[in-house]
């Protein structure tokens, strides 16, 4: 068992014994094939329930800034975080995700960039358009609730839901002819179908494991 399954198990336990985390629509990612997971970013702790929750084994793009920390950069390297320099283009990021997709691995972007703790959503960057239709992969949009507070959660005053939506298909026909502007309807695209995952009223699902499903 290599050192992202054995941390995932780790993980797997915290989620259901102090999070209570609860899956909608997990059937919506493909067991293997490049995929691009997007999803909104409240807390330090949602890279971790959303790995947790996909069943999958995924690359996730996180700031560079973390990377020079010691001990932590070393770890989350171990887990496939990906650096990435925000606020300009990072060629070597953007070749590293393609890498991933190309080779059909799964990686997990934040669209809006940065954590937001207030109600709605940032304005969303133009890096996951960019690599979805760079790749020409779908992009599965993920809503998560419940990691605003993760210690009121964790004393069981509140839930966390992971949700999984259909997978977005983008055809360059259907987009833009400026490319920038293409990446950036993308990217408000999968914003706006995360937002609607969160307008969602289910309420069935599990983090039950599936092995098989997991590592196939």
């Amino acid at each position: 068992m290599n050192f992202y399954r054995f941390t995932w198990w780790i993980a797997y336990g915290i989620c259901v014994l102090f999070f209570r985390v609860r899956v909608e629509g997990r059937t919506h990612i493909p067991r293997e094939g490049g995929i691009i997971l997007a999803g909104n970013h409240c807390s330090y702790a949602d890279p971790v329930i959303i790995g947790v929750a996909a069943g999958r084994e995924l690359w996730y793009v996180t700031k560079s800034e973390v990377f020079p920390v010691p001990f932590l950069g070393q770890l989350i390297r171990k887990l496939h975080a990906m650096p990435v320099q925000r606020g300009r283009g990072d060629r070597g990021a953007l070749v590293a995700q393609e890498a991933v997709l190309k080779s059909g691995g799964g990686v997990f972007i934040f669209p809006e960039g940065t954590r937001n703790k207030n109600p709605g959503f940032l304005p969303p960057k133009s890096g996951v358009g960019m690599v979805a239709y760079r790749t020409k992969v779908p992009v599965v949009p993920v809503y998560v609730s419940g990691t605003v507070n993760v210690w009121k959660t964790m004393l069981g005053l509140d839930r966390v839901t992971v949700r999984f939506g259909p997978a977005l298909h983008f055809c360059p026909d259907h987009l833009p002819d400026r490319r920038k502007d293409a990446y950036y309807s993308i990217s408000k695209e999968v914003m706006h179908t995360i937002g609607q995952l969160g307008q969602s009223d289910r309420s069935v699902g599990t983090v039950a494991p599936a092995p098989r499903y997991l590592w196939g």
